[in-house]
């Protein structure tokens, strides 16, 4: 299954349709697809666009939907880390609730490495965390903080920040 970056803004609006709803993992694992075919990295990262989950993966069925589709001319893989002392080797790092409180500690590990920062915990992007995804609504949505990613070098598509609920 490939994922187009139209779909981003089709899950959107999908509550808004009478079909069957897309199950909320499913949805969380699409926008993180998008999140990287609208995210521009350094050119010294390589040909691989490595997206790391740390901990629990509470969609892992979803995520191998996606695992070794092409990202803007890079396959991507997905890694499953057990411990912190990997995540500078991301390309984007999806934290779960059960990372909440290691977020501080994470993220002075990654000391503004280019690593796009995703959680699904409304509340983390003061702490730093760059996309927050949560629902609202019946609708996954999601806010970006734009100060930690300048400082890490990434560049983010118009598009996402336009399709953002909310952009500081």
């Amino acid at each position: 299954m490939r994922f187009m970056p139209w779909l981003l803004s089709g899950l959107l609006l999908a509550p808004l349709c009478h079909a069957d709803p897309v199950p909320e993992g499913k949805m969380k694992v699409a926008f993180l697809y998008n999140f990287g075919l609208l995210t521009e990295w350094p050119a010294s990262t390589g040909s691989t666009l490595r997206l790391c989950v740390l901990s629990q993966d509470p969609f892992a069925e979803s995520m191998n939907d996606i695992d070794g589709q092409e990202v803007n001319g890079r396959k991507l893989q997905i890694v499953r880390l057990s411990s912190t002392t990997e995540v500078k080797a991301c390309q984007i790092l999806y934290l779960g609730e059960a990372e909440t409180p290691r977020v501080k500690s994470i993220l002075n590990t990654l000391n503004d490495a280019p690593v796009l920062t995703v959680s699904d915990d409304a509340n983390l992007a003061k702490s730093g965390i760059m996309i927050s995804m949560f629902m609202t609504n019946r609708r996954l949505v999601f806010n970006v903080n734009t100060n930690p990613v300048k400082r890490s070098g990434l560049t983010l598509s118009s598009r996402l920040l336009r399709l953002a609920k909310n952009v500081d």
